[in-house]
């Protein structure tokens, strides 16, 4: 189940296309299908030919599934993609912006002890 607060982010309707991703770290992230093909297509086709670009673009293309929101705002993750993130059932979704993380729950208690750590120790503006 998507958040409420989270649909508005990915503006996510019923039948709407998202992306499931593997993330750089052991998380998924779901994009709104726009947003996939504006950041990461685009990423890629910007790359140089040659291996860096096949590498990433098999690594995408095995490692990402285009799944959709259900009337009742829920998206069936597909269970290869919970293995990647420790075959659990519960997770925590986080609101990235204009992207949805999902990590399995007893990885989140670190993610969220560094992400405090940055806001209290970082060097930063907001």
């Amino acid at each position: 189940m998507i958040p409420a607060q989270f649909r508005r982010i990915i503006q996510a309707e019923a039948g709407e296309t998202l992306v499931i991703s593997k993330g750089k770290e052991k998380c998924l992230n779901l994009y709104p299908l726009k947003v996939w093909n504006e950041v990461i297509l685009k990423e890629l086709h910007a790359l140089e030919p040659g291996p860096e670009k096949r590498n990433l673009i098999r690594f995408y293309s095995e490692k990402s599934h285009q799944v959709n929101v259900d009337k009742a705002g829920r998206v069936a993750i597909p269970s290869n993609f919970l293995f990647m993130i420790g075959n659990t059932r519960k997770v925590v979704v986080i609101g990235a912006l204009t992207y949805i993380e999902i990590w399995a729950m007893e990885d989140f208690g670190e993610i969220k002890k560094n992400a405090l750590k940055t806001y209290i120790e970082g060097n930063w503006q907001y």
